[in-house]
């Protein structure tokens, strides 16, 4: 069976030493495989920040008390209901 846009070349003993693949069919395909490539890659020395820390560094940096906010917003959506 013969896919579409896959060439197998193949050395003098027969192993698969390169499968080009034609873009025009597989473009899609080879994109989301190397996004999935590049977000491993930044997994490995990424920092990551609990929810709670999020929160706390927004409070920090703009004053934002989440609760209030969502006090606040209750409030603004009964004065105009």
């Amino acid at each position: 069976m013969r896919s579409r846009g896959i060439k197998f070349e193949k050395d003098l003993h027969g192993n698969v030493k390169k499968v080009p693949l034609d873009m025009k069919y597989h473009a899609t395909f080879i994109e989301d495989y190397l996004d999935h490539l590049r977000i491993e890659e930044a997994k490995k020395g990424a920092d990551f920040v609990t929810r709670e820390g999020v929160k706390e560094e927004l409070d920090k940096k703009h004053r934002i008390n989440p609760q209030k906010l969502q006090s606040n917003n209750r409030a603004q959506s009964r004065k105009t209901a």
